[in-house]
């Protein structure tokens, strides 16, 4: 099993990821808050690239089926029901509702993965149950870091190097790239004090800074959730 870590992407990749497995990591935050709102009975996330478009989705949907989620560098957007703290997406507010969800980096990805053939969800809070699904599938994978306004994110690398850290404990038919490897050494410079070293990140400074100490703090505690995610048909829902 190969595993390819990639920590910047962009539209000339997009052919790269046609019928190949994706796992997509935003620790700090946007993959984390979906993995959150479907543990507490979100019906979907709806990932849009754009305010406009997420807008535009709800112009066509009943009110009270769906909130709007998401933020623009870590600040709610007018007019949203939600932004990108976890902590927002309670059982009380997001159960039965879809998710029309866009952030300033995690949900992008997405728009390169239309035609990939499997891709998971992956976030701190469901590491575990992500590697089980990646072993059930034994293939090759891309483990896509979503990265912080087009550069390296150092909290997607640990994501990254968390997930790596789980499979090959439990396996030894892993094969890294350079990057998986540097990924995997980043994470066991700070696993054992996860939060600690996320808030040190810089993305993890802007969020402090911007009063989200709680949400580091939650997003540390690794396999809170047992659930697995994936995208397919534009839409995020609960794999079984």
């Amino acid at each position: 099993m190969k595993i390819e870590v990639i920590f910047l992407v962009h539209d000339k990749l997009e052919d790269y990821f046609l019928n190949k497995n994706i796992v997509v990591i935003d620790v700090l935050r946007a993959t984390s808050t979906i993995i959150t709102a479907l543990a507490n009975g979100a019906k979907s996330i709806i990932p849009t690239p754009t305010v406009e478009e997420a807008v535009k989705i709800a112009k066509n949907l009943e009110r009270d089926t769906y909130l709007l989620g998401g933020e623009r560098n870590t600040k709610i957007i007018d007019g949203f029901d939600l932004g990108n703290s976890p902590l927002e997406y309670s059982r009380d507010k997001v159960n039965g509702k879809k998710i029309i969800f866009t952030s300033t980096n995690g949900t992008k990805v997405f728009e390169y993965l239309k035609h990939s053939k499997n891709v998971l969800i992956a976030s701190t809070l469901n590491a575990s149950a992500v590697v089980e699904k990646i072993k059930k599938l034994d293939s090759d994978w891309i483990f896509i870091c979503a990265g912080r306004n087009g550069f390296f994110d150092s909290s997607d690398a640990i994501g990254a190097g968390l997930l790596i850290s789980i499979l090959s404990r439990q396996t030894n038919k892993i094969e890294l790239d350079d990057a998986g490897k540097i990924s995997l050494l980043l994470y066991n410079e700070v696993k054992n004090n996860l939060s600690k070293n996320l808030k040190k990140t810089i993305h993890g400074t802007n969020l402090l800074a911007s009063g989200f100490e709680q949400d580091i703090e939650f997003i540390s505690q690794v396999d809170k959730f047992s659930i697995n995610a994936s995208f397919t048909n534009n839409i995020i829902g609960l794999l079984e």
